[in-house]
C-alpha cells in the first residue's frame, strides 16, 4: 500500500511534512532527527507515523512496513556478506 499521499495534508509554515523533511535532512543528515523533530512540529502524530514520513521521504519504500521488510533482506545479505568474507580470510 502507497501511504505517501496520506501525509500531504500535513502542513506546518506553509510546508508539508515532506518539505520540512528535506530541509531538516539537508541540515542535519540523521534520519533519527528528523523523526523527533517531526513529532515535535507534528505532536498528534505518534512515532510509526512520525518515522513512516521520514522513511516514505528519504528511501524508495511507499510505507513503514515495506521499509520493515527490506531491512530484514538487507541484513540477511550483510550476513551472508560477513560470513563469505570470514571464509575467505579465514581458508
Amino acid at each position: 500500500m502507497d501511504n505517501t499521499f496520506k501525509y500531504l495534508h500535513l502542513k506546518h509554515a506553509g510546508k508539508s511534512a515532506y518539505e520540512i523533511v528535506d530541509e531538516i535532512m539537508e541540515k542535519y543528515k540523521s534520519p533519527i532527527f528528523v523523526i523527533k523533530k517531526i513529532k515535535e512540529i507534528f505532536p498528534d502524530l505518534g512515532l510509526a507515523e512520525a518515522k513512516e514520513i521520514v522513511i516514505i521521504r528519504t528511501s524508495e519504500h511507499k510505507n513503514l512496513g515495506a521499509y520493515q521488510e527490506n531491512l530484514f533482506v538487507d541484513l540477511e545479505e550483510l550476513d551472508r556478506f560477513m560470513n563469505e568474507e570470514n571464509e575467505n580470510k579465514n581458508p
